[in-house]
């Protein structure tokens, strides 16, 4: 009973300390790293290593402590969270089938993508957005920032979890000479 708790706790734990992390202190600093999405990029990161069950959990928490904090409709964040790892898992599953820092660079660029368009299609639709988001120079401002930061980040986390796991082991493949065959 406890180790079922356990499984709970701790990610409530960790999410609401990375949102309340990105909330205070990401979203305070200068205009190149505010756009360092903390949350998303956890959240991927999570999907790829762990599994979706667990991915779509971190997310209602994540999303639930940014709607209680954030000043847009509430739900805002959990539906897209929730969205966005759907897609995330559509694409692994059906586009990305290997565990590579390729994949998960692709993954965190394609997720961070579609996070932002369905973000700014949510706060168009809701009227809170103002102008047509493709037509304003911010939104592809923050999608080129936040796409680099997720790329940083893939490339600290996955080679951190590959020195720290004995899950993801690296292979090569043989090289082949154009002599061989003769």
């Amino acid at each position: 009973m406890a180790k079922k708790a356990w499984r709970i706790i701790i990610p409530i734990l960790i999410m609401t300390s990375l949102a309340l992390f990105q909330n205070s202190f990401i979203g305070a600093l200068a205009s190149p790293f505010r756009q360092f999405n903390l949350l998303l990029s956890s959240l991927v990161f999570i999907l790829f290593f762990l599994d979706l069950r667990f991915a779509l959990l971190s997310a209602f928490i994540a999303g639930l402590f940014l709607d209680l904090v954030s000043f847009n409709f509430f739900g805002f964040y959990l539906a897209i969270f929730f969205l966005t790892i759907l897609a995330a898992q559509w694409i692994l599953k059906n586009w990305l089938t290997n565990r590579s820092f390729y994949t998960l660079l692709a993954l965190m660029v394609l997720t961070t993508i579609f996070y932002n368009f369905l973000a700014a299609l949510a706060l168009y639709l809701a009227g809170t957005g103002g102008s047509l988001f493709l037509f304003r120079s911010s939104f592809w401002l923050t999608l080129g920032y936040q796409s680099l930061w997720s790329g940083a980040f893939a490339l600290v986390m996955f080679n951190l979890a590959v020195a720290l796991s004995k899950r993801i082991k690296p292979f090569f493949l043989e090289s082949k000479s154009l002599y061989d065959d003769f």
